[in-house]
Formats: structure tokens, sequence, C-alpha cells
């Protein structure tokens, strides 16, 4: 009779509860307050589907792997043109809210906001991507030398020059303004109904104004479970990234890895280096890694938010603008500079193309399935959105009720137009200037290698310490029309060839000695 009744009388509706008058209309049990309070139905079909795939998982990798390979490419294949699309039509309504509501409060007239600008965007950068640009770190200089053979590779579409400026601004694409959309839409919803309307900080109420009551029901309670398991896998993903890069950095620090060679625990040749302590890249390191990073993400939970986590996040924001600003005046400067301002106008000028573009004719594939590929067999290869755009998309977008919650959380007292340009544009400018001083370097350091003479072929021709001097190098023509050879400086390498997590290290192993890089 109560779900006939609730299935009758559904409609949306101006409500004046109290949080407790909210929480009586959904299933719970245990004392609320206590910590055995909670919501049986979200908990244990959340419980159930998480730790099915983690059993699924532990079974049967292998099939794990393939079926969740084969669901993303068909996400790509049938949904493409929605992700792509559906991108647009946010910005635009965000824009659009931007300036018809940008005076809306966040709270009542009186509340003010509870952090200072900085600690604010310093929490919600670091919550929002940290991790992962700096496991991407490379990700221009990956798309110059064409990891997945993107379009932009063809010789007939673009010269070198232009093709690392394609580069830089399709890694802008993946971390401007359309990345951080999922973030800033949840974030301003629970914000509004919940500082606005009085509705409890959770997802099943940014519904209310389509479903109404029925998000006190079961549909309510199916959006809480998307949304847990959106947060569960989207966590592990930068658990993981993060495990490997600093499972990686421990190790380099006990071997002293240093432009391609191991220093500490070497055999009497110099080779087989274990490192003074033994440390090993491997599963077991990065379990304890992820046990020691969820402890103290805990241990800053309960310190609480102004001691803990705007403590972490001012640490983290702070460090990350000193090894940015480092490589900016260690590098080429002005170059870097040049290069931002060239790719900002870049960026400006082919977002509308990019922002739809589905690579629709790479995905028929090569001419010989008979799927209507490229004749000429030029262009880029399929699967390369499925790689990349579609990827970081789904990424962001299952962070996205998590980090939308904790905007809202932080944002009491802040007015709605100021949490769209603290949450959406300028985060997207600080990835701008941190993802493009990082791609302006290595792809100039890249070509620096590829001039040279390093063809990647073994680690002699990738390190330019470990190159042949006499015939790796650059015959110079000087002021006084005189050939002189350069030979390659240690420092060069070609970045490409490097495993993932090694990119950033020799990157900044090129600015310093051994015993500043180690």
């Amino acid at each position: 009779m109560a779900l006939r009744a609730s299935l009758q009388d559904w409609a949306p509706r101006r409500v004046k509860l109290t949080m407790d008058e909210h929480l009586d209309k959904m299933a719970s049990i245990g004392k609320r307050g206590s910590s055995y309070y909670c919501n049986p139905v979200v908990a244990g079909l959340a419980g159930i589907l998480i730790w099915g795939f983690v059993i699924w998982g532990a079974i049967g990798k292998e099939a794990v792997a393939a079926e969740t390979q084969a669901a993303q490419a068909w996400v790509t294949e049938i949904w493409n043109w929605l992700y792509m699309s559906s991108r647009n039509i946010w910005l635009l309504v965000l824009m659009y809210v931007l300036y018809k509501y940008y005076d809306i409060k966040l709270g009542s007239e009186e509340d003010k906001p509870e952090f200072s600008d900085l600690t604010y965007f310093a929490m919600l950068f670091s919550c929002g991507i940290a991790t992962g640009l700096w496991y991407y770190s490379a990700e221009a200089m990956w798309h110059y030398e064409g990891y997945g053979t993107p379009r932009w590779t063809d010789q007939y579409m673009f010269n070198d020059n232009t093709r690392a400026e394609h580069a830089m601004m399709v890694t802008w694409f993946h971390w401007g303004l359309h990345g951080w959309i999922p973030y800033v839409v949840v974030g301003a919803l629970i914000s509004i109904l919940s500082y606005r309307r009085g509705f409890p900080m959770s997802m099943r109420f940014t519904l209310y104004p389509i479903i109404g009551e029925l998000v006190y029901g079961v549909l309510g309670d199916i959006v809480e479970v998307l949304s847990i398991l959106c947060t569960v896998f989207g966590i592990c993903t930068d658990l993981g990234l993060g495990a490997v890069q600093i499972n990686k950095a421990f190790v380099r620090l006990d071997r002293g890895t240093y432009q391609g060679r191991d220093s500490y625990g070497c055999d009497e040749n110099g080779a087989n280096c274990t490192g003074r302590v033994g440390l090993e890249v491997n599963q077991t390191t990065e379990c304890l890694l992820i046990v020691v990073i969820t402890a103290c993400a805990i241990g800053s939970v309960v310190m609480g938010l102004k001691k803990g986590i705007a403590f972490l996040s001012q640490l983290a924001v702070v460090l990350s603008v000193f090894i940015v600003l480092s490589i900016l005046f260690l590098d080429e400067t002005w170059f870097i500079l040049n290069t931002l301002t060239s790719a900002l106008g870049y960026y400006i000028w082919i977002l509308p193309k990019v922002s739809f573009h589905t690579d629709a004719w790479e995905e028929l594939g090569a001419a010989s399935s008979g799927m209507g590929g490229a004749p000429d067999g030029r262009g880029g290869k399929e699967g390369w959105m499925n790689a990349w755009t579609i990827f970081y998309w789904g990424w962001w977008i299952s962070w996205g009720p998590f980090v939308g919650t904790f905007l809202a959380r932080i944002s009491r007292g802040r007015k709605l137009g100021n949490f769209i340009i603290a949450s959406l544009i300028l985060p997207s400018f600080w990835s701008f200037i941190f993802t493009g001083v990082f791609g302006a370097a290595q792809i100039r350091i890249s070509r620096q290698a590829e001039s040279a003479g390093l063809d990647m072929s073994d680690a002699a021709h990738t390190y330019g310490s470990l190159a042949d001097k006499s015939v790796i190098g650059w015959n110079t023509v000087g002021e006084d029309g005189v050939a002189r050879w350069n030979p390659v400086p240690d420092g060069v390498v070609r970045l490409y060839n490097l495993a993932t997590e090694d990119v950033i290290f020799e990157h900044l192993c090129y600015y310093g000695t051994h015993e500043f890089a180690t």
C-alpha cells in the first residue's frame, strides 16, 4: 500500500523538513548517530556487488580484464557520441548558470566561507586530480610520439612542430574544462539542494526535482548504490596508480638510479643492482603502500577538515608549485612560456571541433576489415579514443559523486558563480600550467634525443649517458660557418622508450647531478 501510495503521489514539491524527518522517510537500521546506523538496502547491495566483483577478479583475473576491456570498447563504439556531446551541453549549461545565477548564495545570507580562497582551491584541486595529474604528467609527450597511433601522427596532416602543438592541446582537452564538468555539476546540485532547500547531502536528492518523493525509496537507493560503486572503483584506480608510482620512486632511491644506471647494491661488474635495502617493484610492496596511504587518509579525516585534509592539500599544492616552477626555470624558460601561450590560443581555437570529435572514421578499423576503413591506410588507428578520451571521461565521471559531495561540503557560504569559477575555470588553468610545463619540456628533450640519433633501439640509444658520444650528437654550424661536433649531453633521454613510472624521474634527472636526483 505504501509503495502504491508513493507511486501515485511522487511529484516534486517544496518541502520544509528537518534532517531527521528526511532520514525518517528512508529505510534504516540502528540508532541514528551511532556507527551502526545505515540504510540496509544501500549498504547490503553495494557490499554484495563490490565483494562479488573482488571475488570474481581474484578467481578469474584474465576473464575480468577481458570483460572490462570489452565493455569499455562497447561504450566507445555505441555511446561515444553521447559522451562527447553531453560534455558540451553541460558546459553550456554551466556557463549560462554562471552568468544568470552568479549571486545565489550557497547557504543563508549570514553564512560565510569556512576556508580561505587558497585553502579552498588547494582542497578541491587535491581532491579532484592530484594523483592522476602526476601519473600522466608525460601525456603531451606520449601524444607527440604517437602512442596508440592517433590521427595527427600522419605526416601529411602535421609537421613535427604543429604535431607538438596539437599534442599539447589534446592534453589540455583531457585535463581542462571538459574534465572538471562532472565535479562541478554534482557539487553545484548538492550544494543548492542541501544549503538552499534543506535536503541531506546525498546523491539521491540531486534527482528530487525530477522524480520527487521517489528519491526516498528504491530508486533513491539505486542512485546511492551506483554512487558508492563509482566512488570505490574510482578510488581504486587512483590508489593503484599512486601506489605503482610511489613504489617505483622508492626503488629508484634505494638503487640510486640516475640516467639509466643503478648505483647501489651492484655486483663487481656494476650490474644486477639490488639496492641498499633490496626494495622491489611488486604487488606486495604496492599493497603495503595502499595500506599506508589509506591509514594516512583516515588519519586526516579523523583530524578534521581544517587540521587534516586542509593541511595535506596545502602541502600537496605547495610541492606541486615548487616542482613546476623548478622545471620552468631550470629548462628553457622563454621557450616554455611561448609554448604555453601558443597552446592556449590553439586550444581556444580548436576546442569547438575537438570537443565533438569521436574518431568515427578511425573506429571503422582497417580497410581490410570490410567496414569501410580508410582505403589509403592513413590516419589514426581504431581504439585511440577508447584508450584515452573515453577512459578519461569515465574516470572523471566515476569520481563525480565523491568529489562533487566534497566540493559541496567545503563550499557553504560561497556564491554559486564563485563556486563554478573556483571548481571549473581556475583548476583548468592550473592543469594547463602543470601539463603545459611538463609537456613542453619533455617534448623538447625528446626532440633533442631524436635529432641526436637516439632511436630507442636499446639502452645505449635511449639514454644520452649510455650513448656512443662519437656518433650520437649534432654537427652544429657556428657563427663562423664551421661545423663542430657536439656530442649528446648525458641528461638527454628518449623519454618515450621508458616505463610510465620512470618518465617523470628521468625528466627531473635532466636538470641535476647524481646527488641531486638520488
